[in-house]
């Protein structure tokens, strides 16, 4: 009985770990937003440059996004991941 209950306990513990990290996959929604994202951003760069190449409007987009997702997570391109704690007492 003992061992019935202990492997329904490991069992349950893992389904719900294993969905956990499910749930921490992009999903389509975020993908979505990216897209619509560079989308806005490639509109802006035609309307502001229309001179400048497709190429290169993609380069600018995906470092403008990249850049704005780094800020989002708190980290510092140049860097690195940067502490948000507060600065050591003395």
């Amino acid at each position: 009985m003992k061992l019935t209950l202990s492997a329904l306990a490991i069992a349950f513990a893992l389904s719900t770990s294993v969905q956990a990290v499910a749930d921490d996959s992009p999903s389509s929604d975020t993908a979505q937003t990216q897209k619509q994202s560079m989308k806005d951003c490639m509109a802006k760069q035609k309307a502001t440059n229309s001179s400048m190449t497709e190429d290169a409007m993609k380069t600018v987009c995906k470092n403008q996004l990249h850049s704005q997702k780094s800020i989002k997570t708190g980290n510092d391109l140049s860097t690195g991941t940067q502490n948000q704690s507060a600065p050591p007492q003395q």
